[in-house]
């Protein structure tokens, strides 16, 4: 969360910062990268993915806490859904029903009681005065229940253990949040550096444009003179016609060069999110020669290289990766082991014309058999991808060791050849100005002259080129060793 705050902020102030040059119409390299850190898409989804794991952080936490659930009803019936009717008892039923009797709690049969009853000399008809008894007995009961009502009921319920799966699950939630985040300060790093190459690239071609409209200007003065001095009769035609051809090919190049910016500048549009016509009339502030002078990553031993690619975002990418696919197999785990909950729940009905509630507390343990041979198998599935995981880990950082070693090794050889480069415009500007002295005093010929101009054009292009490749050189380091400047 800090992380983010501060993430936040700081896109805060490059916004301002973006904003206030964009008013000043002064394009640096710095509101460039604040516009972008705005504007383009993929830094716009990464913070968003950012708030997205915050939310699943949220929902992981909340398996916590009990869960709280409400129901409510309501029915009415055609019919009774308990209805019992007994109509009157024919009177040939009553054959069927039996008389029982008993006598000092002996039981004793109605022909054994009539037997005694004749041998005391009691003249009563047992069996007559039971046949009237039942004549006079019938049965007439009907029970009808539930044709309609209503009911609500509340169930809380606590998980006290589910296998691990809530702890487990709340720190997968916390590693994706940790994830978005890295991702989000790995896609910043992505895009600033595409801005800085884009940025570099309209400066070394509207550099190359400043070398072609200083080589036109001394092929305009060099057209007046030859054109002089053919008609003066002192040179010939053609090395009038080779001053002209010159002109043209500077034209054809200034062409190429105007196209070239305007589509490198779109480009840089494109990824700083700015309108076209407002980048193309700001002013560019930038000396060439301030790209290398900055302090440069020094070449690393194998020791402090891999200490480098340790703290790189990508190696703690892996390290989470690796971390992610445990947590996967210690929530499949979780799976097979028991689950213990309490709660309780709480019911109102209205069912009989009277409304009745009742409150019920219970435990529960959950344990499931039948799934252990399921979840083994899932489990060693799930170990499986954690070990390749870690596989890949070794080998990504491995390899980005030979990546750092190689950028640091690049950027030395591009700090090298912009010396080499930089002799080179010294030695042509000399060689031009050798060459105009030589032609003025008529000692060598337009072509050479026109050669020399040349060779002081490539020259030129060839050192701009070289310091934006040592400045993107010295910027891949720093990204990749954690020295930001």
């Amino acid at each position: 969360m800090i992380l983010r705050k501060l993430i936040l902020l700081l896109s805060a102030l490059l916004v301002l910062a973006g904003e206030l040059v964009a008013q000043t119409s002064t394009i640096t390299l710095d509101s460039c990268k604040a516009m972008a850190l705005r504007n383009h898409a993929k830094v716009r989804t990464a913070m968003l993915e950012v708030d997205a794991a915050h939310a699943s952080r949220q929902a992981a936490l909340t398996h916590y806490f009990p869960t709280l659930s409400v129901a409510a009803g309501a029915f009415y019936s055609q019919h009774y859904l308990i209805d019992i009717n007994n109509h009157d008892m024919q009177e040939s039923d009553n054959t069927n029903l039996h008389v029982d009797a008993a006598i000092d709690g002996n039981g004793i049969s109605v022909s054994e009681l009539q037997q005694r009853l004749d041998e005391r000399g009691i003249d009563i008809n047992l069996a007559q005065v039971i046949e009237d008894l039942l004549s006079h007995v019938s049965v007439d009961a009907q029970l009808q229940m539930f044709d309609h009502g209503m009911f609500a009921n509340a169930v809380v319920t606590q998980p006290l253990f589910a296998g691990g799966r809530i702890v487990n699950g709340n720190k997968l939630a916390n590693l994706g949040v940790e994830l978005a985040e890295l991702q989000l300060l790995m896609t910043r790093d992505e895009v600033e550096l595409n801005v800085e190459e884009s940025y570099w690239t309209v400066v070394a071609l509207q550099e190359k444009l400043r070398t072609v409209d200083m080589l036109q200007q001394l092929l305009d003065t060099l057209e007046h003179d030859a054109s002089a001095a053919h008609q003066a009769g002192v040179i010939g035609k053609n090395d009038l016609l080779k001053v002209r051809l010159k002109k043209g090919e500077l034209s054809a190049a200034r062409l190429q060069l105007d196209n070239g910016i305007v589509l490198a500048t779109k480009a840089l549009c494109q990824l700083v999110g700015m309108d076209y016509a407002l980048l193309s009339d700001a002013a560019w502030q930038v000396n060439l020669e301030d790209l290398v002078n900055e302090p440069s990553p020094s070449l690393l031993g194998h020791s402090r290289c891999a200490d480098a690619v340790a703290a790189r975002k990508e190696s703690r990418l892996l390290d989470m990766s690796v971390r992610a696919e445990q947590l996967k197999h210690d929530m499949i785990i979780g799976e097979a082991l028991p689950q213990v909950a309490v709660g309780a729940t709480f019911g109102v009905n209205n069912l009989i014309g009277k409304a009745s509630d009742n409150a019920l507390f219970f435990a529960t343990l959950n344990v499931p058999l039948s799934a252990w041979w399921e979840t083994s198998c899932n489990a060693r599935r799930q170990d499986i991808k954690r070990r390749e995981a870690e596989i890949n880990r070794q080998e990504l950082q491995q390899k980005m060791e030979l990546q750092t070693q190689q950028a640091l090794y690049a950027q030395a050889e591009a700090l090298a050849l912009v010396k080499i480069r930089r002799q080179a415009v010294s030695d042509a500007e000399e060689n031009l100005a050798e060459s105009r002295n030589y032609y003025d005093a008529g000692m060598v010929g337009v072509s050479e002259y026109l050669e020399a101009q040349t060779l002081l054009r490539q020259a030129q292009n060839d050192y701009v080129d070289q310091l934006v490749s040592a400045r993107m050189a010295m910027v891949k380091c720093r990204q990749l060793i954690g020295d930001k400047d």
